[in-house]
């Protein structure tokens, strides 16, 4: 997208009034369309096939994109189509608006909004027609055993195996109709690279070098679960991202969420923001100190590490509410580095429960998860401005209304303290 794009949709969006484009795509095994449907109002042949549905997408490890979707005025070439559609078919989601540009139709532009597999179609037929419907999540379902993914033997990745090696293999494994679990090459962080990290019985090893033998059992176990265990050996984020590639993140770089990328900046005196911005308090749920325990060696050496929030800054310190402390055995991690990234990472977001906002606002198209928004707030005399990080939103499908945004307040994550627990 060029500069000048940009500017035009982000004018777009503030002014509000656009006509709004969205597409599926269903796709051939490889990754191409094989046909299209839309609801774009300059398209002859589109009559509207749309008629509901909603896009969500919520920052956790798995399936992260759902999307419910309902077709109408089904006949002819797209009734023989959508009869084809069935358990595991993929669909690529795109919505985006008609930026005018001088030409009669303007200029047309989408934004990725994932690629799901098909997990419960239905059909309704009525009087005056029938309907299809999509119940769709992302490709993770191919992967947890929801459409495919069950092992049919125990995978085993032996002790200083590469955590990357395995992911990238498995996913090219046949599915058992002749197609890969994932073509698509997955993107991987290079955060880890070149670090090391101290093992229990002496001398250190690669942060990407698994520290202990991964066996995940036949009998319940699947790709997903395999995926999981490596990425829990370095606490990294894993899910797919909107143009439907498997990503693998740093989690410890949440650290930093002051210093994350911003997706957009809210005006309380502009009319982006559609109604009341709803705060609640989760008290209930903070925890300002984590103590996770490792896997007991063959020496009795145990690996453990304690995060506090001793912040004087934050509202949820030890100084002010008191210790209230989690305990979360990890059997699975090896060494003092794994316990102590999870435990920095949980203690930072279960501290900042406490203030979530959930913000209903005109669609914006290029939203991301774990990137922050910016709430100006105009109705205050100082004109504070509050920044949050993403956690979900819902936007609609084919309609204008509002979509819907959930985030944390990232002025609520404390500076923690890490220690060894076992000297702490």
């Amino acid at each position: 997208m060029t500069s000048e794009q940009w500017s035009a949709y982000t004018k777009a969006l503030r002014k509000g009034g656009f006509v709004k484009l969205a597409r599926l795509r269903f796709l051939n095994p490889d990754g191409s369309s094989a046909f299209t449907l839309d609801n774009n109002p300059y398209n002859q042949r589109s009559r509207n096939f749309i008629r509901s549905g909603s896009v969500s997408c919520n920052l956790q490890n798995g399936a992260r994109w759902t999307a419910d979707v309902t077709l109408a005025n089904l006949d002819g070439e797209y009734d023989y189509n959508v009869n084809h559609v069935w358990f595991g078919t993929e669909i690529a989601i795109d919505m985006g608006m008609v930026i005018e540009d001088g030409s009669p139709e303007g200029f047309e532009l989408y934004f990725p909004m994932g690629i799901y597999r098909v997990e419960r179609p239905s059909e309704r037929v009525q009087h005056n027609g029938r309907t299809a419907q999509f119940s769709l999540t992302d490709k993770w379902a191919g992967l947890d055993g929801t459409l495919n993914g069950a092992l049919e033997a125990s995978y085993v990745v032996n002790e200083g195996t590469n955590i990357f090696t395995p992911i990238r293999s498995i996913l090219q494994m046949d599915r058992g109709d002749g197609e890969p679990y994932d073509g698509m090459v997955p993107v991987f962080t290079e955060y880890y690279n070149g670090q090391t990290q101290a093992l229990p019985g002496g001398g250190t090893a690669s942060l990407t070098d698994a520290p202990y033998t991964l066996i995940v059992d036949n009998d319940s176990g699947t790709v997903a679960e395999v995926i999981l265990g490596l990425c829990g050996m370095v606490n990294a984020w894993v899910g797919y991202d909107r143009t439907g590639r498997l990503r693998v993140d740093p989690s410890q770089d949440d650290l930093l969420d002051t210093e994350k990328p911003v997706a957009w900046r809210f005006l309380m005196n502009e009319a982006q923001i559609t109604g009341e911005l709803a705060y609640e308090s989760q008290i209930s749920e903070v925890y300002n100190d984590y103590i996770v325990t490792g896997n007991m060696t063959a020496d009795y050496l145990q690996p453990a590490a304690r995060a506090t929030n001793n912040d004087p800054r934050s509202p949820t310190a030890v100084s002010r509410i008191g210790r209230r402390t989690k305990r979360d055995p990890k059997p699975e991690f090896a060494t003092y580095r794994m316990c102590a990234d999870y435990a920095e990472w949980k203690v930072k977001r279960t501290a900042a429960l406490h203030k979530a906002v959930t913000v209903n606002c005109n669609q914006i198209f290029h939203m991301e998860v774990n990137q922050l928004i910016e709430i100006v707030r105009t109705d205050l005399d100082r004109a504070e401005i509050e920044r949050h990080l993403v956690q979900g939103f819902t936007i609609p499908l084919s309609g204008t209304e509002p979509m819907s945004i959930t985030a944390v307040s990232v002025h609520d994550f404390p500076t923690v303290a890490v220690t060894d627990w076992g000297n702490a």
